[in-house]
């Protein structure tokens, strides 16, 4: 028979020094691919850390290579400029720190790396073997997640996100092998976090709770995972904002950012992600704005209609409802309404267009039609 375990990732908490040290102590994978934005590594004040791992290769007699681009949404471009930046090395093991993107640009060149064909890659042929998932033929490289954000779950999750380099779609190359074989959740590296983020991805991690809670998949286990991820997002969002440089706030973030990523790996999410993909796709809404603009409008929808639905939304009592807390949490550094992203009526049939994808809206416990979706997105015009 076949099992699927309920977490397949060792989960570490660690510091800083503690991080690196244990990196560097890495002996049984020899050549290692390091995905670090060059910006993030100047952040975080990593380059002698970087040369370090580059010695520690050398005495192994193994190589380490640096790819340094990470865009905000990778697309099938980056994969194929990543592999041909390896070529042919035989690679051991990937190493992802930053947000999401930086951890699905690891899960695209695990999922797509192969000597033969590292230089040869088309995007039309990275882009049908994510649609016709041919992938999963292949060998994966294990990947060790280091988050610098508390938000997107990639660390714990099997799915990347690639968006479509001539913004058709966004895919998902989705397989159990990209669960990454480790997660290190270094809480400092979110300190840097500007406002903005700082909201947009602990946004995210609640969103992804949410819809991992009223999923048509959800069961027991999720639903009580879930509810600590909002609670505690709930609790520390807004103190993050008010007080960056409060490492026990961001510890708790990491922690309600790991939980959320751990129950929606079982679930997937639901309406509001699916309504999402054209905001960020079309318009530049980060994603975890983009998630959560519709969050309470979905949840009035699917009030009702999922079990337990009443204890999930009397979170949020206190503060309003969901609108409320969200406004709360934004004050002062972004207003959530579409006309705050340029977008305007005019703009909403695109959207509704291509709010539809298999997998999330099919997940939500109320089928939306076209009318529902555009009604949604003109009340938070």
């Amino acid at each position: 028979m076949n099992y699927q375990p309920f977490c397949s990732t060792e989960i570490v908490y660690s510091n800083r020094a503690a991080m690196m040290n244990k990196l560097l102590s890495i002996e049984d994978a020899g050549n290692i691919v390091l995905v670090m934005s060059e910006s993030s590594a100047l952040r975080w004040n990593m380059l002698p850390f970087i040369e370090q791992l580059q010695r520690k290769r050398k005495t192994l007699n193994a190589t380490l290579t640096w790819i340094k681009k990470v865009p905000v949404n990778p697309t099938q471009k980056d994969i194929i400029r990543s592999l041909q930046q390896i070529g042919n090395k035989e690679i051991d093991l990937i190493i992802a720190f930053g947000g999401g993107s930086s951890i699905d640009l690891a899960k695209g060149i695990s999922a797509f790396y192969s000597i033969d064909k590292n230089t040869r890659y088309t995007i039309d042929e990275i882009t049908d073997s994510i649609k016709h998932k041919f992938y999963k033929d292949t060998f994966f490289i294990d990947i060790i997640g280091i988050p610098s954000t508390a938000g997107t779950g990639s660390e714990v999750t099997q799915w990347a996100t690639i968006w479509d380099e001539n913004k058709t779609g966004k895919f998902s190359i989705d397989t159990p092998e990209l669960k990454p074989k480790m997660a290190i959740i270094v809480p400092e590296l979110t300190l840097s976090m500007p406002a903005e983020m700082t909201i947009s991805t602990g946004l995210d991690a609640l969103c992804q709770a949410m819809e991992s809670y009223w999923s048509r998949h959800t069961t027991p286990i999720v639903q009580q995972i879930a509810y600590r991820a909002v609670e505690i997002s709930i609790k520390n969002l807004r103190n993050a904002v008010e007080h960056p440089d409060d490492i026990s706030v961001r510890d708790n973030l990491c922690k309600a950012s790991v939980l959320a990523g751990l129950a929606f790996s079982h679930t997937r999410t639901t309406a509001c992600h699916s309504i999402s993909y054209p905001l960020t796709m079309f318009y530049g809404v980060s994603h975890g704005l983009a998630a959560s603009i519709t969050l309470d409008a979905v949840g009035k929808i699917n009030k009702g209609h999922f079990v337990n639905d009443k204890e999930l939304f009397a979170l949020f009592e206190e503060h309003g409802g969901i609108k409320n807390w969200i406004d709360l949490v934004c004050e002062g550094v972004i207003d959530m309404r579409l006309s705050s992203f340029g977008i305007a009526e005019r703009d909403i049939p695109v959207i509704v267009d291509n709010a539809f994808t298999g997998g999330r809206m099919d997940n939500n416990p109320v089928d939306l039609s076209r009318d529902d979706v555009f009604k949604i997105l003109k009340s938070i015009l």
